[in-house]
């Protein structure tokens, strides 16, 4: 498995906690969490299998965990993120 990531944040005067990882070797997927005062917010899980092939590298799987981690964020600030996130 490949090292996820972990970022705080602030938007409109609220601190963020969005962690993205690569989990499960039966079902890889790359999992994101978005955390507000410790509420989940927003959970993205993303199969990757068919994307990158039975073995992917460990670099394939690090550029989607980035891409997904990235993008999270991104919705947060567009206020694409259903709940507290998006006022």
């Amino acid at each position: 498995m490949v090292p996820g990531f972990n970022t705080n944040f602030s938007w409109r005067e609220q601190t963020y906690h969005i962690q993205t990882e690569d989990v499960d070797r039966d079902d890889p997927h790359i999992l994101t969490v978005a955390y507000l005062g410790g509420a989940v917010v927003a959970r993205i899980k993303t199969p990757y299998r068919e994307l990158l092939g039975p073995d992917p590298s460990p670099q394939a799987v690090r550029t989607l965990i980035v891409r997904q981690h990235r993008q999270v964020i991104a919705d947060i600030q567009a206020g694409n993120i259903e709940g507290e996130a998006a006022r």
